[in-house]
């Protein structure tokens, strides 16, 4: 009976390794941003490739309804059947929101487990500080913790005003959509 189990559980695994290895991924990425076009989200200049089990996107130029909003030195997607990630590196942000928070962002990593199958979460690392940000799909909230820097907390003010501050000193922004 154990044997049995383990071999079922081995072809599973091996299954799941060659769907996510062959997968169409380059085809399946065009689709993504064909559907962030009905959005206004457009993706473009970028370089693909598909590494086999992940897919890299490189110096990606993102605009929004026609404005050019920023432009990422790299994104790596793994997408697996049990755990999926997409992390970005290197991201400016566009001039225009240069008064609202700070223009770079270092990486920024968003996840998505089959574990935990209601929540998006992300985590932001870049000149503001770092930020905790979870969604849930279920009741369509969205629960963010900053931990601000300190160019954040001298320049950027009138952003802070708009979060709660906690206990902890960080700072909370909850939104349901």
């Amino acid at each position: 009976m154990v044997k049995k189990l383990a071999r079922f559980f081995a072809y599973l695994g091996f299954f799941v390794l060659a769907l996510t290895y062959f997968a169409p991924k380059t085809s399946v990425y065009h689709l993504l941003e064909k559907e962030l076009k009905t959005y206004g989200v457009v993706i473009s200049a970028e370089t693909t490739r598909d590494n086999g089990f992940t897919f890299d996107v490189e110096n990606a130029n993102v605009s929004f309804k026609g404005i050019d909003s920023a432009v990422v030195e790299s994104i790596n997607l793994k997408a697996f059947l049990l755990y999926n990630s997409i992390s970005a590196n290197g991201v400016t942000l566009s001039s225009a929101a240069n008064s609202f928070v700070p223009l770079k962002v270092q990486n920024a990593d968003v996840v998505y487990s089959i574990f935990n199958p209601l929540n998006v979460t992300a985590f932001a690392q870049g000149e503001f500080g770092e930020a905790d940000v979870s969604f849930n799909l279920l009741e369509r909230t969205l629960h963010l913790e900053l931990q601000p820097s300190k160019v954040m907390l001298q320049k950027y003010k009138s952003t802070l005003r708009n979060l709660k501050k906690s206990q902890e000193g960080d700072y909370v922004y909850d939104k349901t959509f």
